[in-house]
């Protein structure tokens, strides 16, 4: 990840701005203010049917990347997790999101492994196997959060500074509001993606680039401490978390063929306890 610590004037949150200096760079030729050109970029990328997405997240102790297909409106993607240190105890598949909300509608599709029988391409954990088991941030969760920071650049953004004209790079604060709601939820029709409370700890301003055409090529942002989802109760804290995003046209359709398992037909035995996943809706 780019670092930003020696470019940035102003530490902050998407809760709290300290000490700003006045020296933003302006636009070449007096053009339109930051704010307005990430604001522009970000209703593109909503607006568009679907996008390619390569996300990399990083903890002191792990990391994991991949790529795939994001309908940014729609809370939904199919993701593909190309690598994974340390490795995952499960042969790694495809993290399907059904809707930006949470958990309910988002499963994965993995081979193998000590819990569910050999071969089952379903586990209605969406946290597992990356992320829970390898101590950095699940698929899940990148996506959402990935989401919920595209979603806020479009009409909240507190303050941008462009730190690199040559190259349509920003500094982006968020509007407190973006934390909101904080948790996972189902029936808010004024957020497409969850998992809001993340956008609370961030540790430093997004890194917002553009293309030429002014639209959205990348974001980079830290948070932390992260508390990795606990599917057996062995909670525990990473002190930091790094997620780059890039985004590009894409040349394929986002077709969505949920497993077997999100329309009630398989259940996954756990300690003793059988949990069955909701259908999708």
């Amino acid at each position: 990840m780019r670092t930003l610590a020696a470019s940035v004037l102003c530490v902050i949150t998407a809760a709290m701005t300290v000490g700003c200096s006045d020296d933003t760079p302006t636009p070449p030729g007096g053009g339109p203010a930051p704010e307005s050109l990430v604001g522009a970029a970000a209703n593109d990328a909503f607006a568009a049917e679907v996008l390619t997405l390569s996300v990399g997240a990083e903890s002191s102790d792990a990391r994991w990347a991949g790529e795939g297909l994001i309908a940014l409106s729609e809370g939904r993607f199919r993701f593909e997790v190309d690598e994974a240190q340390p490795p995952a105890a499960f042969q790694i598949g495809t993290v399907i999101g059904l809707g930006g909300e949470g958990a309910e509608n988002t499963v994965s599709e993995t081979v193998g492994g000590s819990i569910g029988a050999a071969g089952q391409r379903c586990w209605m954990n969406p946290h597992a196997p990356v992320g829970y088991f390898t101590d950095t941030i699940s698929v899940e969760e990148a996506l959402r959060v990935t989401g919920a920071v595209v979603e806020s650049l479009r009409g909240e953004i507190e303050q941008a500074r462009m730190i690199d004209p040559a190259l349509d790079t920003f500094e982006v604060e968020l509007t407190p509001s973006a934390t909101q709601p904080d948790d996972e939820f189902v029936d808010t029709p004024d957020r497409v993606w969850g998992d809001r409370w993340i956008l609370g700890r961030l540790g430093g301003p997004i890194a917002v680039e553009l293309t030429d055409a002014g639209a959205l090529r990348s974001l980079e942002f830290e948070f932390g401490p992260y508390e990795p989802y606990s599917l057996l109760g062995q909670q525990h804290s990473v002190d930091q978390v790094s997620i780059s995003a890039r985004f590009a046209p894409a040349d394929a359709a986002l077709a969505l063929d949920p497993p077997d398992c999100v329309n009630g037909q398989w259940v996954l035995p756990v300690g003793g306890h059988e949990f069955s996943p909701v259908a999708a809706r």
